[in-house]
């Protein structure tokens, strides 16, 4: 790759002095590649368009100071991009009050997320990052952990992030965060706050929690995105949304569109939709591909609330329990429920979830609000209350156990035996299961049904795997 080496910004004295001692280097606009992990393609990550833009490096892992990241912050201009030194020793960066800060852009990066630690220091509140500006906060290769927020004047929004607008998170960790309203406030956003798109890339957000004091709403254990979330290649886990009368979204909530490829949710926990709560307007499109909804639960439905037009395709919903079989006098589904209108289902598998005191055999798995449909073709969905397409099988079916399965996103495992082998199709010309390279998407004669391949010629675990995030009592 070819760069292009440019003057500095005309600073002021003193801002040149600091940016010098940071670390500033003004570069080419076409940063350094991220590694590619597989061969899907990418969502956007890229900055705002631009000749140039500062590369500010933080040399130590000071709270503050001279070569420290709140530093090298508060030296940036919107659009910079602040990286830990190539030659940092350090691992954690711990902080003694949150970071906050109001350029419109502005990216920050780590060493990887297993080499870069960004957590608070013992009874330090109102979270970690607090962007407050209106442009896009990018947050990469790193790990963000120990940050709380609790608020009792207004709405506890996230515990380890806040973005005002859009945040893209990008070969990053955030976990065991926490937003907890006290008095009679609300608290969304448990890890990650967004006022606009939530961005997951090759990312897990894991062990949040958003809860309250009094009862009163919360919503988006891992995440709330104010604009829609897009997940490629990430995982969501054994986040909760904990409240003692009102509370949804385990793994995540957003009211705008949601874009979910090749990536897991499980384990997630709330009132109402365990997994995640997707409610965007009538006229917005969800698509979720290649992904495993798995082990979450909540009192009404268990999985998946989608409403909003929503196209499903080679996925896996099972394992998950509603503790009601019905709400307001309509029965739900343990995995899935629709909002009204029209909805597509192609080479998925909704079976072996739980509903109420039902068992594999007779719970309800897919439910939807009066005036739902559903089309689609190559499924395997037992017990739903709405009419499915001609050829679905509807058996039921309990899955092998939640497993690594030789990647990095959990899976459930076909047996040899199960009616899925080879039942299905490959919508869209996919090339790879859930796991990706190598593990391609149609072995035999013809695709499984499901986020999972099944290929005799390999060997994987068919029990449940510990490096799998669970929530502990």
């Amino acid at each position: 790759m070819t760069r292009t080496t440019v003057p500095l910004r005309q600073l002021p004295l003193a801002s040149l002095i600091l940016a010098l001692v940071a670390g500033s280097t003004a570069v080419a606009s076409d940063a350094p590649a991220t590694p590619a992990f597989d061969t899907l393609p990418l969502l956007d990550q890229s900055m705002p368009a631009a000749a140039t833009f500062n590369v500010r490096y933080y040399t130590n892992c000071d709270d503050d100071g001279l070569g420290s990241l709140r530093q090298a912050v508060n030296a940036s201009a919107s659009g910079d991009s602040v990286r830990a030194s190539p030659t940092l020793s350090c691992s954690t960066i711990t902080l003694q009050s949150p970071l906050i800060f109001g350029q419109a852009y502005l990216d920050i990066q780590g060493l990887g997320a297993d080499r870069t630690t960004i957590t608070a220091a013992a009874g330090v509140d109102g979270g970690l990052i607090n962007h407050i500006g209106s442009g896009r906060l990018n947050l990469q290769f790193l790990t963000l952990t120990g940050g709380h927020k609790y608020n009792s004047s207004q709405q506890a929004k996230g515990g380890c992030v806040y973005g005002a607008s859009d945040v893209a998170i990008n070969n990053a960790r955030i976990t065991h965060c926490t937003a907890k309203g006290l008095g009679s406030q609300m608290a969304v956003g448990g890890g990650v706050f967004s006022g606009g798109l939530t961005s997951l890339r090759l990312s897990e957000v894991s062990g949040n929690v958003a809860m309250t004091t009094s009862g009163t709403y919360t919503s988006g254990g891992g995440m709330y995105a104010s604009g829609g979330v897009n997940m490629d290649r990430s995982v969501v886990a054994a986040n909760a949304a904990t409240s003692a009368t009102n509370s949804w979204g385990g793994g995540f909530t957003t009211p705008g569109a949601a874009t979910i490829v090749n990536s897991a949710i499980v384990n997630n926990s709330a009132l109402t939709s365990g997994a995640a709560h997707i409610h965007p307007p009538s006229t917005s499109p969800n698509t979720i591909t290649n992904t495993t909804v798995s082990g979450n639960s909540a009192l009404r439905v268990g999985g998946l609330t989608c409403i909003g037009p929503t196209t499903i395709a080679s996925s896996t919903i099972t394992a998950n329990r509603s503790a009601f079989g019905d709400s307001g006098g309509r029965i739900i589904g343990g995995g899935l429920d629709f909002g009204s209108g029209a909805h597509s289902i192609v080479s998925t598998i909704v079976t072996g979830n739980f509903s109420g005191s039902g068992d594999v055999t007779s719970s309800i798995n897919l439910s939807g609000s009066s005036g739902a449909t559903i089309s689609g073709n190559h499924d395997h969905i037992s017990g739903s209350t709405l009419a499915l397409p001609s050829g679905t099988i509807t058996t039921p079916l309990q899955m092998l156990p939640l497993a690594l399965n030789n990647a990095v996103r959990p899976t459930h495992a076909l047996r040899p035996t199960d009616p899925d082998v080879d039942a299905g199709s490959a919508p869209n010309g996919q090339s790879y299961d859930q796991r990706g390279a190598p593990f391609l998407r149609t072995v035999g004669n013809a695709p499984d049904i499901g986020a999972f391949e099944l290929d005799a010629d390999m060997i994987f675990r068919d029990s449940f795997d510990a490096s799998i995030p669970t929530r502990t009592p």
